[in-house]
This record gives C-alpha cells, sequence and structure tokens, in this order.
C-alpha cells in the first residue's frame, strides 16, 4: 500500500524489486491512492483491511513523507502478520489492533539493496526487506529490536456520546464521497439510534437531515443516508451523489450527529 498514485513507475519498479528476490512471491496490490502523505489515512485503510488476509501475510506500507530524513525503517512481528515500513504511524493502528510481538529497526539492513536512495526508500530499503522475509531470513537478522514504546504512533480521537447526540471526527472520505467517521455501533447504542430515524448532521455550520438506515440505497436519490460501513463506522452518504462534496468536509473535521427533534 502506498500513496505513490498510478500514473508513474514507483509501483512497478517496487514490485520487480521483490519478484527479483523472490520469484514465487504472490503480490497484492491494496491501494496505490492513499493521499499523498497521509498517514492518517493509511494507518486507518491498513487496520481495517489486515484480517481479510491470510496470517503470515507480510504487508509494505509506503506513505512516507519523511523519507531520507532521521526517521526510521521499521518492521514490525504482530500475533498473524508482518509489517515494513516507515516509523511515521503507518503501522501503529493495525499492529495494536492485532498485537505487537517484536519491532526491529532496518535502517541500516545489509538487506537493502546495494545502493540507498534519499527518496524512494520503498524500493531499496522496504521492498527488498519484505522480499528477504518472505524468503524465511529471520527477522533478528533483518534488523535490530527495539522496543515499541519508541515507535511513532497515531491516534484515532474517541468520538463523545450524549443523550441523542454523538460527537465524531471524519476519518476518511472514499472515491465515492462517502464520509466514514471513527463513530462504531457502540455510541451508535448509546445515542439511542433506531433504523429509520431522522438525524441532523452538523459539519461546521452546514446541518442536513439524514435518515439512520442500513444502506445508502434505503433512501431516495439525492438524499442524505447515515449507516454503519462494511468496516463498522457510522458513515454519511448521498445516494447517487457525494456527501463530502456536498457538506463541504474534510479528514479529521468534527462531525455531530443528533435526533432530528
Amino acid at each position: 500500500m502506498t500513496d505513490y498514485g498510478y500514473r508513474d513507475p514507483y509501483v512497478g519498479v517496487v514490485k520487480a524489486v521483490i519478484k527479483s528476490i523472490n520469484p514465487d512471491v504472490e503480490i497484492i496490490d491494496l491501494t496505490h491512492g492513499i493521499e499523498r502523505h497521509n498517514v492518517l489515512e493509511a494507518a486507518v485503510m491498513l487496520a481495517v483491511s489486515a484480517k481479510y488476509f491470510q496470517p503470515g501475510t507480510i504487508f509494505v506500507v509506503v506513505v512516507d513523507p519523511g523519507v531520507g530524513s532521521a526517521r526510521r525503517a521499521l518492521v514490525i512481528e504482530t500475533t498473524h502478520y508482518i509489517l515494513v515500513g516507515p516509523d511515521n504511524g503507518c503501522l501503529t493502528l493495525m499492529a495494536e489492533q492485532d498485537g505487537v510481538k517484536h519491532v526491529f529497526d532496518v535502517s541500516n539492513t545489509k538487506y537493502r539493496l546495494p545502493e540507498v536512495s534519499s527518496t524512494f526508500h520503498g524500493r531499496d530499503i522496504f521492498a527488498p526487506v519484505a522480499a528477504w522475509i518472505s524468503r524465511g531470513v529471520p527477522l533478528e537478522e533483518i534488523g535490530v529490536e527495539i522496543s515499541y514504546d519508541s515507535v511513532v504512533k497515531v491516534r484515532i480521537e474517541k468520538p463523545t456520546v450524549s443523550t441523542g447526540v454523538i460527537k465524531g471526527q471524519v476519518l476518511y472520505i472514499d472515491v465515492f464521497g462517502n464520509i466514514m467517521t471513527n463513530i462504531t455501533q457502540r455510541e451508535v447504542d448509546e445515542a439511542g439510534f433506531q433504523l429509520g430515524s431522522k438525524l441532523l448532521v452538523q459539519v461546521g455550520s452546514k446541518r442536513e437531515l439524514c435518515t439512520y438506515e442500513t444502506t445508502f440505497s434505503k433512501v431516495p436519490v439525492g438524499d442524505y443516508a447515515c449507516y454503519l460501513n462494511s468496516w463498522g463506522y457510522l458513515e454519511v452518504a448521498v445516494n447517487m451523489g457525494s456527501a463530502a462534496e456536498k457538506l463541504g468536509v474534510k479528514q479529521g473535521d468534527v462531525v455531530v450527529f443528533s435526533r432530528a427533534s
């Protein structure tokens, strides 16, 4: 998973390096469409996606605005997976979700490519490290073990709930303009929202009426729907439209749901 996009040859070159070391490895492209430099978005997408991969999967995450700086290159072994990427928090939501076992600093590993660019560690460090791990090289040989306490972390703020009101935050906006929040079933139940309820959604000075449903297709075209999405988070959508565009939201914005009077 990267923020490289699909125009440039970066993704292809990273995969070529992996295949040159382990021609038999299977590579799945989770996405290369992470918003440029958006570490939190990468962390969230990894955390919600990882459980669908078989145990032993090696995840390479390269969303790395600090490439070439003093930031470390990491390998994190969790209960079921191995994560490879920069020490900027992009690995930590998923690591904590699955359970951290060991962490290794691989910044100066001998398993890097012979020449390391200051701007393309995805090719020169992360790809070869992941490939050699897939070949069975022990993690203790790949890097130097460090404490997880020293690792840079990202955090998702917890929503707050009062009588009939939930205050949350925008975590992610997908290609359809659907707004995924940090609110889960727990907060929805605590607020007493019921299927079919009319809710007010407020972002900044904008307020819109929304129906709490199981999916956006349950409301008329052009109307707002609120529902628990496929990842288990409360989401706002417009049927056949873009809720993000209509509400003018961005990641990190505060969003408030309340019962319509």
